[in-house]
């Protein structure tokens, strides 16, 4: 079967199409002229009733490339492309298309019968988002400043946002943003600690990440330091007395820093 790269008519009839479920968060709904959908999802193209239909032709294009997904007659057997093995489904009843997507298969798609074709459908893949990865300091000490920025490995996220405890955080004076993937806060006080979730979105996905921010003062990191000299000095100087229950004498600077640690 020989097909006319011409084409017929003149007011080519429009293709509807849609994903089907389930497919992340993608948009369901059916769609005339374009469609944004997801790798791993199925689309189905709707054929609409065109004349000579007793033997049509699932194309594509892609800038002026073009090509035939798959070709059906009533009196010759399906003949599907090798590009489009075991992803696409053809229903002879109703000469509609069903497409398992893949990376690459952002392009133009029509259906063609012998008298007249529809007109183009462009049909945008989008991969979904992988959850983000947050890198920064976990402990920070109070005073300083601190920067968490959250990047996602697959996909190419539209929008970032970010979250503290579940509410969304907004800009400030001390909190600040770098296109909105990465985020500063400045002159990080004990209020600041707590969990910061970074949100991705894009057309077919949305996924986040939390991270455990804890914000200490000096002391906060002195005390179990200081607490361990004590007992280790406790020990050791009651492995030096010999007996059990002697007396033990502390050096100074061991006293005065469990002194200190209890006045602070």
């Amino acid at each position: 079967m020989r097909w006319d790269p011409r084409g017929c008519g003149v007011t080519p009839v429009s293709l509807p199409a849609r994903t089907l479920a389930p497919c992340y968060s993608a948009d369901l709904r059916p769609a005339v002229g374009s469609l944004v959908s997801a790798v791993g999802c199925t689309v189905l193209l709707t054929a609409p009733a065109l004349r000579g239909s007793r033997a049509v032709a699932w194309e594509y294009r892609v800038g002026s490339e073009e090509g035939v997904i798959l070709t059906y007659s009533f009196r010759h057997p399906l003949n599907v492309s090798r590009l489009y093995k075991n992803r696409a489904t053809f229903n002879e009843s109703n000469l509609s298309l069903q497409l398992v997507l893949q990376h690459g298969d952002s392009r133009l798609y029509r259906l063609r019968a012998q008298e007249e074709a529809t007109a183009w459908f462009y049909l945008h893949v989008v991969e979904p988002l992988s959850p983000p990865q947050i890198v920064g300091n976990s402990l920070v000490k109070a005073g300083g400043n601190t920067e968490l920025v959250c990047s996602v490995v697959h996909g190419m996220a539209d929008a970032y946002w970010w979250k503290k405890n579940g509410q969304l955080l907004v800009g400030s004076e001390r909190i600040q943003f770098v296109e909105n993937s990465t985020l500063f806060i400045l002159r990080v006080s004990i209020s600041d600690s707590g969990y910061y979730t970074c949100v991705v979105s894009n057309a077919v996905s949305q996924n986040e990440t939390s991270f455990l921010l804890k914000v200490h003062h000096s002391t906060n990191v002195v005390l179990p330091v200081v607490m361990t000299c004590v007992i280790i000095g406790l020990i050791a100087g009651g492995c030096w007395g010999g007996q059990v229950g002697a007396e033990v004498t502390l050096p100074s600077f061991w006293l005065v820093g469990a002194v200190a640690t209890r006045g602070g």
